[in-house]
Parts: C-alpha cells; structure tokens; sequence
C-alpha cells in the first residue's frame, strides 16, 4: 500500500478543492432552519499527523451562518472527519491497518508518515469504527446499497475495495463517499 500521496501537495489541494465545492453548495441552498442567507464563517483548525508544507490546505475548516438566525451550517468535509484532530486521510489510512496494533506498529507509522499516534488513540478509533459507525444514519442508509454480509465487514478497509484505481484515488473517493458523515457529530473520535 504507497502511501506517497499523503505528502502530495496536489493531493492535499484537490481535497480542499472538493471542500470548496461542498461550501458552494450549501451557500446555495441557504439555511436549513429558516431559509435565510448563508454566509462563510470558518473557523480554524489545527490537525496533527499534516506535514508543515501542507499544513496550509487545513489551517480553516469551511463553514457558515445563517444571516437571519444565526446558526451554523458545516457542510460535509473531505479533509476532515468530525472532531478527530488528523486531516481525513491521515485518519482513513491509519485505520486501514488491520495488522494488530502495537509499539512496532506506532514507530513504523512515525518513521514511515511522520505521525505520532498513541495505542490508545488507534484502539479508540477502531472502537468507533466497529461500535458507533455501524449505528450512524449514514450507515445505517448506506448499507442497503451495499451487496455484502454487514457482519463480516472489516471497516474502512472493506469501503476501499468497493473504489477502483490507485489508492490516492480510491483514497479520494472514499473520502467523498463517507464526507456526509463529517458533518454529524462524531462521538469519540
């Protein structure tokens, strides 16, 4: 599995690009609540695991506000994943390792990506994965589009097999695919 797309600045400026797209969008639809105009109101992000040349495409997290009620509307995100801290990608693929989680395997990631991840956080992400996600809306919609036994399923591993090409790619549609997940709140991620 190369992961040499993580440190692309092209990859990292296609997902924002997409992210762009997903806050147009959403401009035009206007509130969900009242109707009212929606205007930008992002906010900033700091996300670990992000290398400092690429650390730009993440400084801001697209989002808006209702110029009549004031509430906010965050649309769906490529680039990141609910609350959890490391940009969308750097959390997908450390969650495709499906190798047991150990020290070996947190100093490869360190040496290999660059990312500092302890067992204890990729324990609590492969909880989320096989405990909240299969309870998400999202989930619990998108499966009936998906031929396969939903017990066996290996997540997220199992969503890149259903993409073809390489795994940047695949790594890009996967994003787009779970991005109305992004938007929900996110329980311990």
């Amino acid at each position: 599995m190369s992961h040499n797309f993580l440190f692309s600045s092209s990859f990292h400026a296609f997902l924002f690009t997409i992210d762009v797209e997903f806050i147009n969008d959403a401009q035009k639809k206007g509130c969900c609540f009242c109707g009212g105009k929606l205007h930008r109101a992002s906010y900033p992000r700091s996300p670990l695991g992000i290398s400092p040349q690429q650390r730009h495409h993440y400084e801001k997290r697209l989002s808006l506000c209702c110029y009549t009620c004031r509430k906010r509307a965050t649309p769906p995100s490529v680039r990141f994943f609910g609350r959890c801290r490391f940009p969308g990608a750097i959390f997908l693929f450390i969650s495709l390792l499906t190798q047991s989680i150990n020290q070996y395997r947190i100093e490869q990631l360190k040496r290999r990506l660059g990312v500092r991840i302890s067992i204890r956080t990729w324990k609590r992400w492969r909880r989320w994965w096989c405990e909240q996600f299969i309870k998400s809306r999202f989930w619990l919609q998108a499966k009936g589009l998906i031929r396969t036994n939903a017990s066996s399923l290996v997540y997220p591993r199992f969503f890149l097999s259903l993409f073809s090409g390489v795994l940047q790619e695949k790594m890009i549609l996967l994003l787009q695919f779970l991005s109305p997940v992004t938007s929900e709140f996110l329980h311990a991620i």
